[in-house]
């Protein structure tokens, strides 16, 4: 099956140490999954079920201010809303 942005089930690579998927789209951006082990609100919100990523740019490998949550594209503040994910 061909790996599909919006569906990180199907993600087949993997990045860092810890083995995160990673996807890089049609723009040359990297998605790199949400870290589960990590202590933050977004870890949390990957720990109670929910399928987390995060866009870097593919010309600065700096985060660009976009989340896929669950298959939908957010900025952070539009998820911090929606999940009202709690401050760490």
């Amino acid at each position: 099956m061909k790996p599909i942005l919006a569906d990180m089930s199907t993600w087949t690579d993997r990045t860092g140490h810890a083995r995160q998927r990673s996807f890089t789209d049609a723009h040359g951006n990297l998605w790199i999954e949400q870290n589960p082990a990590k202590r933050t609100k977004w870890a949390k919100l990957a720990r109670d079920g929910h399928a987390v990523a995060w866009e870097f740019a593919h010309d600065s490998d700096a985060y660009s201010g976009q989340l896929l949550i669950d298959g939908d594209f957010y900025t952070a503040a539009e998820a911090t809303k929606k999940f009202r994910a709690p401050k760490t």
